[in-house]
């Protein structure tokens, strides 16, 4: 049950994330909400549902939205799995934790990205970089982390019989 409720939700977040996203875009940049759904996935169930989360997740963006494939489904999966295995670490009913590893994520992956632009397009500009894309997605995705990691935690609990137990939100 808890993996059909994950297969709707990220159904809903891949159509959000390649419609609706670009009418909340400022400049161009828009949160990353399937970023933020591998972070959900990995805090809760581990670094080996953060790992095919990663792929599968990155696998999609890089079909539906970037010029090549692999980087993505590289980066989404380094990151599940590196938070998955983190994740131990935390309590999950703690919701500052799966936003500060959000905020973790989204810096390495904008990182990875700035890289790869390093390499391809000669870009090295850093400072440019990070005023201009990793901030704005940063502030977007802390934002965005709170509604896509409660509606992850609240399925995963409640596919254990927890609901309405109340939550530290």
């Amino acid at each position: 049950m808890r993996y059909i409720g994950y297969l709707i939700i990220s159904t809903i977040i891949f159509i959000f994330q390649s419609t609706l996203c670009q009418y909340i875009a400022i400049a161009g940049i828009k949160p990353n909400f399937m970023l933020i759904f591998v972070v959900s996935i990995a805090f809760l169930q581990g670094e080996s549902e953060g790992l095919i989360t990663g792929i599968v997740m990155g696998l999609l963006q890089d079909c539906y939205f970037s010029q090549f494939i692999g980087v993505n489904l590289f980066l989404y999966a380094i990151l599940g799995y590196s938070i998955g295995c983190l994740a131990d670490n935390f309590n999950k009913d703690n919701i500052v934790a799966p936003v500060l590893l959000t905020l973790l994520a989204t810096l390495l992956y904008d990182l990875g990205f700035y890289m790869l632009n390093i390499v391809l397009k000669g870009y090295t500009n850093l400072n440019s970089y990070v005023i201009l894309n990793i901030l704005p997605e940063l502030i977007y995705n802390i934002i965005f982390s709170f509604i896509v990691y409660y509606l992850v935690y609240s399925l995963n609990n409640s596919s254990f019989g927890r609901i309405g137990q109340k939550h530290r939100f």
